[in-house]
C-alpha cells in the first residue's frame, strides 16, 4: 500500500496526477493525507470536500483520504517539522503502508508547506524512526523550462530518472476532470497550468536517503 503526503487540496492533481493513475491501473491500493486543508482564504471546509469528489478520478477512494486542520500547520505559514514528521509517522505505522509518496526539496512550486512535507519525511527517516521496509520516493522538482514543456521533455525525464510515470491520453482526461472538481481554485493560470505543465504528463521520482547514517526501526510486529 502507498502513502501520498501532500500539502493542499488539488496538489494530487496538479502534481501527482501521472503516478496515482498508474499504480491504480495496477491496483494499488493508495492512501492521502494532505496536512493543510488549504483555508487561507477562509475556504477550507470547501477545499476538502472538493479533494474528495477530485480523487475519484485518480483511483482512489474518497474514505482514503484524510484531511487535516491543526494549528501547527497553517495553510501558507511556517510549519512545525518535529510535530510533522512525529504525525506522517503515525500515519505509516497506522495504515502500515510500504512506500510514501511527496515532494521533494524544491516542492516543485517552490512552495514552503510543499517543502516543509519533504523536510519532515527526510528528518524522520535520518534519525531511523521510518520503519526499515519503508521506502520513501520524492517527485522531482525541475527548472522552469522543463516545467512548462508538457510531454515534450520525456526524453530527458527518461535519461535522469529511473523512476518515470506517463501518463495516457485517458490518463490526462481524468487530471482534466479532476481538476474540474476543484472549482475554487480552477482559476484562468491553472487552465493553462494544466494544458502545459509537464506534471500532468510525467511524473518522476528519486529514493530519499538518510543524511546520516542511522540505525533503522523494525516494524513491530501485529501480534506483539
Amino acid at each position: 500500500m502507498v502513502l501520498l503526503v501532500i500539502a493542499h487540496p488539488d496538489d494530487e492533481t496538479m502534481f501527482f496526477a501521472p503516478v496515482l493513475r498508474a499504480l491504480s491501473a495496477v491496483n494499488h491500493r493508495v492512501f492521502i493525507l494532505c496536512v493543510s486543508n488549504g483555508n487561507f482564504e477562509g475556504l477550507g471546509k470547501v477545499r476538502s470536500r472538493e479533494l474528495q469528489e477530485a480523487v475519484q478520478f485518480l483511483g482512489v477512494t474518497s474514505s482514503d483520504v484524510t484531511v487535516l486542520d491543526y494549528d501547527a500547520f497553517p495553510d501558507g505559514g511556517q510549519w512545525d517539522r518535529q510535530a510533522l514528521s512525529n504525525v506522517l509517522l503515525r500515519y505509516i505505522e497506522v495504515l502500515s503502508v510500504d512506500c510514501v509518496l511527496s515532494f521533494d526539496a524544491g516542492g516543485v512550486s517552490g512552495h514552503g508547506n510543499h517543502s516543509s512535507c519533504f523536510e519532515a519525511l527526510q528528518d524522520a527517516y535520518t534519525r531511523g524512526v521510518i520503519p526499515e521496509d519503508v521506502q520513501i520516493f520524492v517527485l522531482d522538482s525541475v527548472p522552469l523550462l522543463r516545467k512548462y514543456t508538457g510531454i515534450f521533455d520525456a526524453p530527458v525525464s527518461v535519461a535522469r530518472s529511473p523512476f518515470q510515470y506517463f501518463a495516457r491520453g485517458r490518463d490526462v482526461a481524468a487530471a482534466w476532470r479532476a481538476m474540474r472538481r476543484h472549482r475554487s481554485q480552477f482559476v484562468w493560470f491553472r487552465f493553462l497550468y494544466m494544458i502545459f505543465s509537464r506534471y500532468i504528463y510525467i511524473n518522476t521520482f528519486r529514493r530519499i536517503a538518510p543524511i546520516n547514517k542511522v540505525p533503522v526501526a523494525k516494524r513491530k510486529s501485529k501480534t506483539s
